[in-house]
């Protein structure tokens, strides 16, 4: 894939947008319709088992902690791809991999002690924001479909340290493209 010279407004910000939001904003934004089905594409896998402390009191995990684990799984792409985040931070001065944009679709609870899979996959590169999606599956049942909008986050320093968005390197793209199998 190659990075797309279109870029959207916004994007030195941080945020998240609550499921409800996410679902009607998904179909605006481009996101993939919960009946698109990518699993056979390549991916990068990274495995969770569900502790107790990730459950709420009905024995189902709090959603929050799904939105932790897309977190953790882009950062083991990262990682695994050479770019681990303290790395980045001291030897090429980046800020790390910010969040512009997150969602997901809930279809099926999780529970403790239930290991499960996250398939990561970058959906589109753009100029300066890479575009990723997540699959969370227990077996073969999938329970949450996730997205994010991402950057390479740098400090402007013509604007006053001002968080921004870095063009993505060549040599980034290659790697994370490199760990889909």
């Amino acid at each position: 894939m190659e990075p797309s010279d279109s870029t959207p407004s916004g994007t030195t910000g941080a945020g998240t947008a609550g499921a409800g939001a996410a679902r009607s904003a998904a179909t605006a934004s481009g996101t993939p319709d919960a009946g698109t089905d990518r699993a056979g594409s390549p991916c990068f896998l990274s495995h969770v088992r569900v502790a107790f402390g990730d459950c709420d009191p009905a024995n189902i995990v709090y959603f929050p902690n799904f939105y932790r684990w897309l977190d953790q799984a882009t950062h083991e792409l990262c990682e695994a791809a050479g770019y681990e985040l303290t790395r980045v931070r001291r030897d090429l001065g980046w800020v790390g991999f910010p969040l512009a944009e997150a969602g997901a679709r809930f279809h099926r609870p999780a529970t403790i002690n239930d290991s499960l899979r996250i398939e990561t996959r970058v959906r589109e590169w753009r100029r300066r924001m890479f575009l990723l999606d997540h699959r969370i599956l227990r077996d073969d049942l999938l329970l949450v479909e996730g997205w994010q909008t991402r950057f390479i986050g740098v400090h402007l320093a013509d604007q006053g340290g001002r968080l921004g968005a870095m063009v993505i390197p060549g040599q980034f793209l290659d790697a994370v493209n490199r760990q889909m199998t």
